[in-house]
């Protein structure tokens, strides 16, 4: 009697226990594209959070400074605040949160600095970067924001607005302050005042120049 045998194709067999059967081909494909995929959103939030990394900006003034002549205080400060109407400081800040969303990018950056002629501080920014709107061409964007300075003399609140950029040199962001007086607190309340922002994101250094005309307290 001839031997009975049994047809078992290779394609067919049921894998034994522990084994898996190998994903057909265009399923690799589909993880691949879906690699290629995560990996390009990844670097364009990357790139966003880089080109915003500090703050705000606008190449072209969206605030009025002071005007000359204009009285930089309605009467003499106590001797403790400086009376030279002037803002002047320095952070080195770095983001704490990324979030984009709808063409946007939500970002909450803190920073350690000096303010002249009050001392050290520390900074919180929250902004929002609009990719889908960018002043300056591929890469930027429209940024809006407001920025905490916190002193031991106060609180110093800032609204700011701007554009990031793509430069030779690097992302930079350029913008103009305007004081809030009425969220200010302790000897900035009730302040004024105008004047720009820039930022070396690459460095993360930021500085700020412009007026900040301080409430007179009475003695």
């Amino acid at each position: 009697m001839k031997p009975i045998t049994q047809h078992d194709p290779t394609g067919t067999r049921t894998p034994g226990p522990g084994c898996q059967t190998a994903p057909p081909a265009h399923h690799g494909r589909r993880r691949r594209r879906h690699r290629a995929r995560t990996t390009s959103a990844t670097a364009g939030i990357l790139g966003a959070a880089a080109i915003a990394a500090v703050l705000l900006g606008n190449a072209a003034p969206a605030f009025a400074t002071m005007p000359p002549g204009s009285p930089r205080f309605a009467a003499d400060p106590p001797a403790s605040v400086p009376a030279n109407g002037r803002l002047e400081a320095t952070f080195t800040a770095t983001p704490v949160s990324v979030t984009p969303n709808l063409g946007m990018v939500e970002l909450l950056i803190t920073g350690t600095g000096t303010v002249q002629g009050f001392g050290a501080a520390t900074e919180v920014i929250g902004a929002v970067q609009d990719h889908t709107v960018s002043p300056c061409g591929v890469g930027g964007a429209s940024i809006s924001g407001q920025r905490r300075i916190i002193l031991t003399g106060g609180v110093l609140v800032q609204h700011e607005a701007g554009m990031a950029c793509i430069t030779t040199s690097g992302p930079q962001v350029s913008a103009t302050y305007r004081v809030d007086g009425q969220a200010s607190t302790g000897i900035f309340a009730g302040a004024r005042g105008t004047g720009h922002v820039s930022v070396d994101v690459t460095t993360g250094h930021e500085t700020l120049s412009g007026t900040l005309i301080l409430t007179p307290r009475a003695t």
